[in-house]
């Protein structure tokens, strides 16, 4: 028997770089047989981009560095990136040549997928370039390698064609590199006047599968197959949960069952990719939409073969937590395990603890299988996904080709930004085009996001917006200070009441006039200035009418299942205002409920509205609203006027901006002021460049997770500290708020604002939250 003799240059300290290229290679070819794709030009520059990422370790400069020599870290010559690139498009312009076909874009790729794979991806035309510094330094590193153990390596590359990977550093011209990378920008500059998505799905797309690889092959300490795991689930589950539902009838579960069955007896025809259930608040929106799902995974499993994820996302934290509490019991009603391999959580305050049948894998293992959504039914936030379908970081894109073979429940879409419209619905309908991609969009206020020929519904739903009639609407638009609104009330003390304000500060301010006027009532605050801790609380006990008067801001809006007989809510968009009316006598089984619209102004006469709100949905809504009084039954009008007229005057130069930074694959750039600069200015939620986090001490379970916090932050290696803080995260952020700090400024301990317990007056009211103080009034 031959003897085999291994290159002994190596990929990681414990691994040998022929083994690390060789799997990453299968892993990512693995995960494109399971796309539905019939392209084996793709497949082939794939395998050059999987298999040249990591050629640069094979350098003196890497081996000497991952034996231990640190003072090599950060030296030049000691990047492994960019001569992998170098080595990807040498190796891909020498196989399309033999194949006679002139692809710069797939030069384009072969060249920035393995030089950005530890990195975000940035603007394509800065980044097809290279210096004379460059080329000094890939000298160096070519010089350095030793041609016989790199010999080794290439006989070693597991790899079914290796002729596309056949080479030696003797045939690579550098000059001739720079003259492609020169062709390649001409054709790059072109691209924005194609205004095809194809360039950029095709991107994204191949830097998935080759981080998803890449990241899996380290990360994953077990065995790999875990990752390509089947699961069938029926969605006869669902059914089972819902009769076992022990109900009192009522007109409104009637309702709600008979929604089910209209639903579920819908016959689903697979070719159609896109669904909308649209239902009022309360009519079980969450398990119809789950059941269809599970309806659309089963039949195309049986007519396609192909396994379907159930990805379930949705603006809020407190929904997710919710919902996938609602996912799990229909699960253990079926007695189905739930192991993470069935069912995860996924957001940015997730810890990082998998677990298949009895097994809990380790911290890398589980954050690998948690960050790339390995499971059948994953609950997520709008931030996850859709900065992981359109954008630039590495972290996000490497879930983009989970998107392949998944039915996408997207949950309160009326949550995502009008001007976002129009670049979702191209990038939404190519995807459903290309892949097997299936959206379900669920909202109690379709959104006009798509075009009507673009989606199939899933119900009728007219009837049941007009056979729904909980509340009356009353509609004052005559403009009141809090003070005056305060003392106009007449509070019924045999009802609930809500009031749901636009910003923080004019919610403290109604709770401190209502505390004066009504002594003897329990007032519950709820706002974001509170810690996540207390608000749960709080939120429990409105769930178990512990509270007759509550005073909140929009957080009770979407999701949180609150009922109360009266609702006052400040002026807000028509979509704001139907979703705090589903907060009002939400389970039809009080007398009808009243939702008050008001309008609240400041001391200075300017309203609250206008500090939080676009003016043209504010102007559009005052239009809408005409009479003094509606009921529930007519808002299905009102919101269809509601949209019609946003559609014909949003403006969608946003949308169509970013298109162009899309088509351009121009991934970043250097950022201006109200200006669409590069992809990197897709941004869901605009940062509030007033507001840190803080850490408030108020009690016995703060002091002892502050206590673990501090000394995770004396562990002196980095990785290690972030690993330990990963294993308490959740648990520290229930303790934290984001609030504008610059008039009470707390001490800054770990590198954190920290409140400790024994200053907690000087910053922390108990029952309002974070005292801010100086100009900054208009929290929120």
């Amino acid at each position: 028997m031959m003897k085999f003799i291994n290159s002994n240059i190596l990929s990681h300290p414990d691994r040998l770089l022929e083994d690390h290229v060789s799997q990453v290679v299968e892993l990512a070819n693995d995960f494109y047989s399971n796309l539905p794709i019939n392209d084996e030009i793709l497949r082939d520059i794939l395998t050059i981009i999987a298999f040249s990422h990591d050629i640069g370790k094979s350098t003196q400069f890497f081996q000497e560095y991952i034996r231990g020599d640190k003072n090599l870290k950060n030296k030049k010559e000691t990047n492994h990136a960019h001569l992998g690139a170098v080595i990807g498009l040498y190796l891909t312009d020498k196989y399309l040549k033999s194949k006679n076909i002139d692809n710069p874009f797939l030069l384009s790729l072969a060249y920035i997928l393995p030089k950005r794979h530890h990195s975000n991806l940035r603007d394509f035309l800065e980044d097809l370039s290279i210096d004379e510094q460059d080329i000094d330094i890939l000298q160096k590193q070519i010089k350095s390698i030793d041609k016989e153990e790199f010999k080794i390596f290439l006989k070693n590359v597991k790899l079914q064609d290796k002729n596309i990977i056949n080479f030696s550093f003797e045939e690579i011209d550098l000059d001739q590199i720079k003259q492609n990378l020169r062709k390649i920008k001409r054709f790059t500059r072109k691209l924005k006047n194609q205004k095809s998505l194809e360039y950029y799905i095709n991107t994204v797309l191949l830097f998935s599968l080759l981080l998803d690889a890449d990241k899996s092959d380290v990360g994953i300490k077990t065995d790999k197959n875990i990752l390509f795991k089947e699961i069938q689930i029926n969605p006869k589950i669902v059914d089972n949960f819902v009769k076992n539902l022990s109900t009192t009838k009522t007109h409104i579960i009637n309702l709600r069952e008979k929604a089910y069955k209209e639903v579920s007896d819908k016959k689903i025809d697979i070719n159609k990719k896109i669904y909308t259930l649209t239902l009022p608040t309360g009519l079980g929106k969450t398990l119809i939409s789950f059941k269809i799902a599970l309806k659309i995974a089963q039949k195309v499993k049986k007519e396609k073969n192909k396994d379907l994820k159930i990805i379930y996302s949705l603006p809020f934290l407190s929904i997710i937590e919710q919902n996938y509490n609602v996912f799990e019991k229909v699960l253990e009603n079926s007695n189905i395990k739930l192991d993470s391999s069935v069912i995860l959580k996924h957001h940015h305050l997730t810890g990082f603890k998998y677990k298949e049948k009895e097994d809990e894998f380790d911290y890398d293992t589980s954050r690998i299988l948690i960050e790339g959504w390995n499971s059948k039914i994953i609950t997520t936030t709008f931030i996850q996904f859709f900065y992981s379908l359109i954008g630039n970081k590495n972290k996000m894109l490497r879930k983009f080709h989970k998107f392949a073979n998944s039915v996408v429940i997207l949950d309160e879409i009326q949550s995502i930004p009008h001007r976002y419209w129009l670049l979702l619905r191209k990038i939404l309908t190519e995807m459903a085009e290309r892949f097997n991609f299936y959206i379900i969009f669920s909202t109690a206020t379709q959104p006009l996001i798509l075009e009507k020929e673009n989606y199939t519904e899933l119900i009728n739903h007219k009837p049941y917006f007009e056979k729904i009639n909980r509340y009356t609407i009353n509609i004052d638009k005559n403009p009141k200070t809090i003070k005056d609104f305060s003392n106009s009330l007449k509070i019924n003390q045999e009802k609930s009441h809500l009031f749901i304000m636009n910003t923080v500060s004019a919610a403290k301010e109604l709770y401190q006039q209502l505390k004066k006027e009504y002594e003897n009532e329990k007032i519950i605050f709820l706002s974001t200035h509170i810690i996540p801790k207390q608000r749960l609380e709080r939120i429990q006990k409105l769930k178990l009418s512990e509270g007759k008067i509550a005073v909140s801001t929009q957080l009770v809006e979407a999701g949180v299942d609150i009922d109360f007989d009266i609702v006052y809510r400040d002026f807000a968009p028509f979509d704001s205002l139907n979703q705090s009316a589903g907060r009002c006598n939400r389970e039809g089984k009080k007398e009808k409920g009243e939702f008050f619209v008001i309008k609240l102004k400041d001391e200075n006469g300017r309203e609250f509205s206008s500090y939080i709100y676009d003016p043209v949905l504010l102007s559009i809504t005052d239009e809408i609203l005409q009479n003094p009084r509606y009921e529930e039954k007519d808002v299905f009008n009102l919101i269809n006027e509601y949209y019609q007229k946003l559609s014909s005057r949003k403006s969608d130069k946003e949308s169509l901006d970013l298109l162009d930074m899309l088509y351009s694959l121009k991934f970043s750039g250097e950022k201006e002021k109200g200006k669409i600069s590069s992809i990197q200015d897709f941004v869901l939620i605009k940062e509030d460049i007033y507001k840190e986090d803080v850490f408030i001490e108020i009690d016995e379970e703060a002091k002892e997770v502050w206590k673990e916090f501090s000394n995770i932050w004396k562990l002196p290696d980095i990785f290690e500290r972030k690993k330990a803080f990963d294993s308490i995260k959740a648990d520290f952020y229930k303790f934290v708020v984001s609030v504008p700090i610059k008039g009470n400024p707390p001490p800054i301990e770990n590198n954190f604002n920290y409140v400790p317990y024994e200053n907690l007056d000087n910053y922390y009211d108990l029952e309002t939250g974070f005292k801010v103080k100086g100009d900054l009034y208009f929290e929120f």
